[in-house]
């Protein structure tokens, strides 16, 4: 064999490496141990304002829900406080590699800057509460948190484990402190319709009783109209809800208090705080992952039990699909092919029997992946006392 020109071998020995040092790069870029990671955020945010430009541009602006309020603020500028007459036309911490499955959603630009619905700014609340949560500054997000679910009363979802946050962190009693500050921003916001039709509003505010349309579902269609209509599969759904609610609250959620809600509700009757002494404990343990993967698995349940889920619902789902995925523990391969079936599956319009299932399927594997996924949060060392955040 002919010997290698040494121009080769000196070619062959500084191709391979700076390839291979290229792949390293990027790999601790993506999983932000390199240098340059903390401007990824930043680079992100200038693209998402590039993107958001170019789409406001080039692609024309859609009416659906937009008038609707703006006819809605109108009444209510001219002095209407009757909330059942106020009408519009459309009726009554992670890793930087899964930054970008939060700005490439197509449906989630649509929903926030095309169609304009109202979920937009309940879910902004929702993510102030979230951050101010995170921070430990419990009045300020309880207040945010209230003040979005007066937008939209879709963050009912998120209330069970906000709840339980609260109490961990700050007691019984300081829990029913901040729920009494929610309690009295709901009856500020409702004062100006209650002396006119105060049952009223909160009928019609609080619409339990609302029968949603099949041709607008996104998530049930596969089942057909006739089962999807049924009280009977109402009333399945209902108790899956409770069922995950519970099996999440007793597994998962109510780990760090150390204690069986049995036991917790006993004490809680007989007057006194239940945590005891572990309150303080709890309260160190209940961390910003703590926090924001209980608060967006609670939301996911609910979009996973809710009877009719309509476009505008993936506000909510979006951005807490890529982070409850990565909490799952499942490869980022997996992760970005989930991400980008459930983006499919909300962008077929009109949904399908396809489309609908994948939502649903993708929704209920990205709630077993998270509850096998901290299966071993707050779970103590052997020899050691007290709560291990292991993963929280």
């Amino acid at each position: 064999m002919a010997p290698v020109p040494s121009a080769l071998q000196q070619e062959d020995k500084t191709t391979i490496p700076l390839t291979t040092n290229l792949y390293l790069q990027l790999k601790q870029l993506a999983m932000g141990e390199h240098g340059l990671s903390r401007y990824v955020p930043a680079l992100i945010l200038l693209f998402e304002a590039f993107l958001c430009s170019a789409i406001i541009h080039f692609i024309p602006y859609t009416e659906i829900d937009w008038k609707a309020y703006m006819e809605q603020i109108s009444q209510y500028a001219s002095g209407e406080r009757d909330y059942t007459q106020i009408k519009g036309g459309t009726g009554p911490l992670a890793p930087h590699y899964i930054f970008p499955m939060l700005v490439l959603s197509k449906r989630l630009h649509s929903i926030f800057i095309l169609r304009l619905f109202n979920d937009g700014f309940a879910v902004f609340f929702l993510w102030v509460a979230i951050y101010f949560f995170q921070r430990r500054i419990w009045t300020i997000g309880s207040m945010a948190y209230s003040w979005g679910l007066g937008i939209k009363m879709s963050l009912l979802l998120a209330l069970p484990s906000i709840g339980i946050m609260l109490f961990l962190a700050k007691g019984a009693q300081g829990a029913l402190k901040q729920a009494w500050l929610m309690a009295q921003l709901q009856v500020v916001i409702a004062l100006p319709f209650f002396p006119t039709n105060a049952i009223g509003y909160l009928s019609r505010a609080f619409e339990f009783s609302r029968v949603f349309l099949f041709k607008w579902t996104v998530n049930w269609r596969f089942l057909g109209e006739e089962r999807f209509l049924s009280k009977e599969f109402s009333i399945t759904l209902l108790v899956g809800h409770i069922s995950a609610l519970v099996l999440f609250a007793t597994t998962r959620w109510l780990r760090p208090a150390e204690k069986p809600i049995v036991g917790l509700i006993r004490t809680a009757l007989r007057l006194e705080e239940p945590l005891g002494q572990r309150q303080h404990a709890c309260s160190i343990a209940i961390s910003p992952n703590y926090i924001m993967t209980t608060i967006l698995t609670a939301i996911t349940i609910g979009m996973l039990f809710a009877r009719s889920l309509h476009y505008q619902f993936y506000a909510y789902l979006a951005w807490a699909t890529p982070f409850l995925l990565w909490r799952s523990g499942m490869h980022p391969i997996l992760q970005y092919a989930l991400w980008g079936a459930q983006e499919w599956a909300w962008n077929v319009y009109p949904s399908t029997d396809v489309s609908s299932l994948v939502v649903v399927g993708i929704m209920f594997i990205t709630v077993a992946g998270v509850w096998w996924g901290t299966r071993l949060d707050f779970v103590a060392l052997k020899g050691q006392g007290g709560v291990d955040k292991k993963k929280s």
